[in-house]
């Protein structure tokens, strides 16, 4: 383990792991591949190397593997690294390592049949894609994705294959517009698109690194909406110092169960509406009608307001002003009454008195799971229905290691709303022991 790696060396990638790399092992050590499908033989060379393991990039394929097929485009290991995977082998490849996490984590004899669902779209579905801005050989300003690994170098690109038309189209013409205007990369942070199914409409937001940005208008088909933001220049992630330009409107209206939710430009929203439909479908068919249903890491609603007629009373649980200030538009425009909105962390609000009333629990949280506080609220409380969806089922197979020790499992179903990615959406049905 401790010999000296040479700088590239042939692998076989024996299968895939959650994240999306592919594992092989040289003279005894494991190595991490991102692009390959297992079965691939590749030549590789170390770009990251610890005593433990070793991550590499493909330099070559040397004999590619039945299941692999070419990727649409060159820039895939930035956006959706499963591109070269078939679907099907991507849905098997899914299920197949989410099985293995939970039957590792669990003490139950048996788990429950797992079925994974695809949504409609394979190509073209999300709903929102941020983009970096570099040059190309011409020395002009273009659109990028940074490379893995490579975190100062990037992928000169004019678009995403999983980014909806409608989002590549207007951030194409965006672009022009700033070649026009002798914008340079070094003044620009990013572009984030965002698009609505519902109203067929883009909203884009210019994060710039100067608050005495140039100011201006577009006039641009299916573009409802325009910012520039300036952004701190230090800092990765897009977060407003300050409005320096708005045109139209700063949200986007989505239709989702029937229902219209309004959420801002910077808010989260799910980037797959239509596939997250067959989420609610799933619960909707299998909750247990009640009293209280608590809804934590709620959003805008979206989750806890198409259940409302289940229960007498939804507590939505949100930390986000901003989610919360546009929950409270629509729960306004539904005319629900029975929805209580309540701001805060949920480990940081009155969890522990909310979960002692509640029928119903449904949890939605980041990917980075429960907070240890919300899981011991929950343990004390101890709700009789438990419903956890999740966009990373490790810290949800984690949380349930703990959670466990007072629930059973009794249905669990995974869905499939991030295609050509190694991600999927987890939906767990539990119930008090």
């Amino acid at each position: 383990m401790g010999t000296k790696l040479p700088e590239t060396f042939e692998l076989t990638i024996e299968r895939l792991i959650p994240g999306g790399e592919g594992l092989g092992h040289y003279n005894g050590r494991p190595v991490y591949v991102f692009g390959v499908a297992p079965g691939d033989c590749v030549r590789v060379r170390p770009v990251k190397v610890n005593r433990l393991n070793t991550k590499a990039a493909v330099v070559d394929i040397i004999n590619p593997s039945v299941d692999r097929r070419q990727a649409r485009e060159e820039h895939f290991l930035s956006c959706s690294p499963y591109q070269i995977l078939s679907e099907n082998k991507q849905l098997d490849c899914k299920k197949i390592l989410i099985q293995e996490i939970f039957q590792e984590k669990f003490r139950q004899e048996s788990l429950p049949s797992l079925e994974i669902i695809s949504g409609a779209r394979a190509w073209h579905y999300r709903n929102k894609i941020e983009f970096s801005f570099t040059t190309d050989p011409e020395d002009q300003l273009t659109l990028a994705f940074f490379q893995r690994f490579c975190f100062d170098r990037y992928f000169a690109v004019d678009g995403c294959v999983i980014a909806h038309d409608r989002i590549n189209t207007a951030v194409e013409r965006i672009v022009k517009v700033l070649r026009a205007k002798k914008i340079s990369a070094g003044q620009l942070k990013n572009i984030v698109v965002r698009y609505s199914y519902f109203e067929d409409t883009c909203l884009a937001i210019l994060y710039v690194v100067d608050e005495h940005f140039p100011a201006f208008d577009l006039d641009i088909e299916h573009l409802s909406g325009w910012l520039i933001v300036a952004s701190h220049p230090l800092s990765p992630v897009s977060r407003t110092i300050k409005i320096i330009h708005r045109q139209g409107r700063d949200y986007l209206i989505e239709k989702v169960g029937g229902l219209p939710f309004k959420y801002f430009y910077d808010s989260f929203f799910q980037v797959n509406p239509p596939a997250f439909e067959k989420i609610l479908e799933y619960i909707k068919e299998r909750i247990q009608p009640g009293k209280i249903l608590v809804d934590l890491y709620a959003g805008v609603g979206t989750i806890g307001f198409n259940l409302a007629n289940h229960f007498e009373k939804v507590y939505e649980v949100e930390s986000d002003e901003k989610a919360l200030l546009a929950a409270q538009e629509n729960l306004q425009n539904m005319a629900l009454k029975n929805i209580v909105l309540v701001s805060g962390l949920a480990e940081k609000s009155d969890l522990p008195e909310l979960l002692a009333a509640a029928d119903t629990l449904i949890v939605d949280p980041p990917r980075s799971g429960l907070h240890p506080k919300v899981v011991k609220a929950i343990l004390a409380a101890s709700p009789l229905n438990f419903i956890y969806v999740s966009c990373n089922p490790l810290t949800q197979a984690h949380n349930f290691t703990l959670l466990q020790e007072k629930y059973t499992l009794c249905e669990w179903r995974l869905f499939d709303l991030y295609p050509q990615t190694p991600h999927v959406e987890s939906v767990v049905i539990m119930q008090r022991k």
